[in-house]
């Protein structure tokens, strides 16, 4: 079924006499180089026109702030990253001095009463640090055995002891700020069964 719908076929090319098509060039819409508008209509548009402008020039200059912005935030998030444990290590200097005073001592001591009481303020300079930066020991010894905080390495059959006591701390554990850094592995007691 075809349509006879003259305007539809108004830009379809016309055929030969031969039977073949052959395409002829298409109309080109011009537009004409002149429009005519009320005076009104013109200066509005020129009013739209400037705004459009104006936005267009503050959205440029917000994007180039963005970005400024966002490199310079980039920027000191690295610089903290790589910097955020200097003062830390400034306060662990002092313990590390110590630790070279020990050695040296160790290796001249002919007292070993002295060595130990020096380790022994090394190993106390070291938990007030750790406890400063907010980093706690487990506790274990006479504890009752918790699967959060201890992790039971061995298991002594003891009659004379409470069942999942632990009954002897093998390594330490620590927490940072309530955070798990390390469960503190464990001996925990078990009763001998008959």
């Amino acid at each position: 079924m075809q349509e006879n719908n003259p305007k539809k076929n108004h830009n379809k090319p016309a055929a030969k006499a031969n039977g073949k098509d052959e395409k002829a060039a298409e109309p080109v819409n011009v537009e004409p180089e002149t429009v005519t508008v009320p005076k009104e209509v013109y200066d509005a548009l020129l009013a739209k026109c400037s705004e459009r402008d104006g936005f267009e020039d503050k959205f440029l200059r917000i994007h180039a702030e963005f970005e400024n912005a966002r490199r310079r935030l980039e920027k000191d998030k690295a610089d903290f990253l790589k910097y955020a444990n200097e003062g830390m290590l400034m306060e662990f200097m002092p313990i590390l001095d110590n630790l070279d005073i020990a050695e040296k001592h160790i290796k001249e001591a002919k007292d070993f009463n002295a060595v130990r009481e020096g380790v022994d303020m090394i190993q106390s300079q070291i938990q007030r640090f750790l406890k400063d930066i907010g980093v706690e020991r487990i506790k274990t010894v006479g504890e009752k055995f918790d699967p959060h905080v201890h992790e039971a390495i061995l298991v002594d059959q003891a009659s004379d002891k409470e069942e999942d006591t632990v009954i002897e701390e093998l390594k330490a554990g620590y927490m940072l700020s309530g955070k798990m850094l390390r469960p503190a592995m464990v001996k925990i007691a078990k009763k001998k069964t008959e």
